[in-house]
């Protein structure tokens, strides 16, 4: 006979395998989101960089002059930089996050600033009405301190006057309160930085349900995994358990061997102890054991019995633990047919009654291993031949 499966599986290894691991998956989860600190990434982001003029063209008439000076003859040429300066960390960079002795700006290396910059976009109203910039010299420049938050970002132009044979480079000036450094790249080298939200969520809808439908096929393979190892590893340990139960109790000096018995300790490794309890209750008396064979025949011969039996003679399912625990004595040899009742052998009964004393003091009658089979409803196939029987 089975112990209840749904009712033995949270005590089993198997749920405390399961329990273990989400209540591991739960910390690293907590850890993660206490330790995924929020930090502020502002970046230069060089959009374009272009030559207002060209001068690879040997024109020997044109002449271009900037501010009285002949750029051809200086050999001097003028770039547009522009510029994205965004915030690409997940927190708002606030007033006093600047520091007021190294502002924010930048500074041009191997070329000067000729004009004011520009602001020619940003992604809100406010930063339209509040980014300023200020030349502090021919090479460096300052931006009004604004509030700029979480991918919020603003683009500016400047003019370079520069020699034709040096490149001018932006670098960044200023400190931001928790960042170390402000990067200035190249636009075309800007990776998409997602969160994890959006790493987790993206795409269109349909592609929201595969990934459902797979994530949910997916965990379901890999509990089916947990459970088969687990469930595994539990019949392993029980078996190697109560065979070393059954191997110590052959060696007791108050037991004498029979290979009868072996059917006893068969029952035991196949349903656990609770059938030895069971089995040990009803041999206590012959009279008792009548008793109740009898009560369940009659319910066996019932009109009630007999309306539900199927009209072509199969099995059919009967509801009575006692029931079964009888037909298993009987085909284990514990108990015996004559021609008007059961009789008891009597060197098995013995053994039980020894048996159950052992298995006691063993703890196996605890709760998470004995549980309670009196409570649990067991089912017993009964086919035309038990019925006959009865009768």
């Amino acid at each position: 006979m089975e112990n209840n499966f749904f009712k033995n599986l949270f005590e089993s290894f198997l749920s405390r395998t399961v329990i273990t691991l989400l209540g591991i998956a739960g910390t690293i989860i907590t850890i993660y989101a206490f330790l995924q600190e929020q930090k502020v990434d502002l970046t230069y982001e060089i959009v374009a960089n272009t030559n207002v003029l060209d001068f690879n063209a040997d024109l020997s008439k044109l002449e271009v002059t900037y501010d009285s000076t002949n750029l051809k003859q200086t050999k001097q040429n003028l770039k547009i930089f522009t510029i994205k300066v965004v915030n690409h960390g997940d927190k708002d960079i606030l007033k006093e996050y600047y520091d007021s002795n190294e502002p924010l700006g930048m500074q041009i290396k191997g070329g000067r600033i000729i004009e004011t910059p520009e602001l020619i976009n940003a992604s809100s109203d406010y930063l339209k009405r509040n980014v300023k910039t200020r030349i502090l010299t021919n090479e460096k420049i300052n931006f009004s301190q604004v509030i700029l938050e979480s991918k919020e970002y603003f683009i500016i132009k400047i003019l370079v006057l520069h020699k034709k044979d040096v490149v001018p480079r932006i670098l960044s000036t200023g400190k931001i309160a928790g960042q170390k450094d402000i990067t200035v790249m190249s636009a075309i080298d800007v990776k998409k930085d997602y969160s994890f939200l959006e790493q987790t969520f993206y795409g269109s809808a349909w592609t929201q349900v595969i990934r459902l439908i797979s994530y949910f096929f997916g965990l379901l393979l890999i509990i089916a995994f947990i459970i088969i190892v687990a469930t595994s590893i539990d019949r392993f340990s029980d078996k190697r358990k109560k065979s070393k139960i059954i191997s110590n109790f052959k060696n007791l000096k108050s037991y004498e061997y029979t290979r009868m018995d072996d059917a006893i300790f068969d029952r035991y490794k196949k349903d656990g102890p609770s059938i030895v309890k069971e089995m040990q209750k009803l041999v206590n008396s012959e009279t008792e054991l009548n008793e109740t064979y009898t009560k369940l025949s009659e319910g066996l011969r019932s009109k009630e019995f007999r309306r539900f039996r199927n009209s072509e003679g199969v099995s059919y399912r009967y509801k009575n633990s006692n029931w079964s625990v009888i037909k298993e004595m009987i085909s284990d040899g514990v108990i015996f047919k004559d021609q008007t009742s059961l009789r008891i052998n009597l060197a098995m009964k013995d053994t039980i009654e020894k048996f159950v004393i052992f298995l006691e003091e063993n703890g196996e009658f605890k709760k998470k291993n004995y549980g309670s089979h009196t409570e649990t409803v067991s089912y017993f196939e009964v086919d035309d031949e038990d019925e006959e029987t009865t009768e």
